[in-house]
């Protein structure tokens, strides 16, 4: 019994440490919901993170492999991605102890640096917002959230830059 005990305790450990347990996003993780719920295009929801489509994945950015959250903000808010941006990515990097630096973040629209791998990724997953959170930028000095959002009606990516102090 207690060889079965340390197997499965190392099988956990494994996954653990090389992440395949994946963490919760930032609009699921702090339980963002509507207490009698809202129908949006006729389907019923409770769960805001489910209205988004919230999901998760990787790309390659700049020779590093960065973790993104990914948004549909089109099948069920007709585009509208504004409390993504201003309520809960905010709420979720203030909750990890940042601070936003709203002197000084930077909008770029038409945004020409979109990375070809993040352009796929959410093209891949049916997304028009992509959030990152970026702590290891040695050449901006600072951490900082990128978000990408896509621009159905004018065929472009909008660019924000948050920086964050910690």
């Amino acid at each position: 019994m207690k060889k079965k005990s340390l197997v499965a305790f190392i099988v956990f450990m494994f996954f653990a440490v090389t992440g395949i347990f994946a963490e919760e996003g930032p609009i699921k993780k702090h339980g963002w919901y509507w207490p009698n719920g809202i129908t949006l295009k006729g389907q019923l929801f409770f769960d805001i993170a489910n209205s988004y489509k919230e999901q998760d994945g990787w790309a390659l950015v700049d020779g590093r492999k960065l973790h993104y959250w990914l948004y549909d903000s089109y099948t069920y808010h007709d585009g509208n991605d504004r409390n993504i941006f201003n309520k809960y990515i905010p709420f979720w990097v203030e909750s990890m102890g940042y601070v936003i630096d709203f002197d000084n973040i930077k909008k770029y629209n038409p945004s020409q640096k979109v990375a070809s791998s993040v352009k796929a990724l959410m093209n891949q997953r049916n997304c028009d917002v992509s959030v990152a959170l970026v702590t290891d930028d040695w050449r901006a000095g600072n951490h900082y959230v990128v978000i990408n959002s896509y621009s159905r009606a004018k065929q472009i990516y909008i660019t924000t830059i948050m920086p964050l102090i910690q």
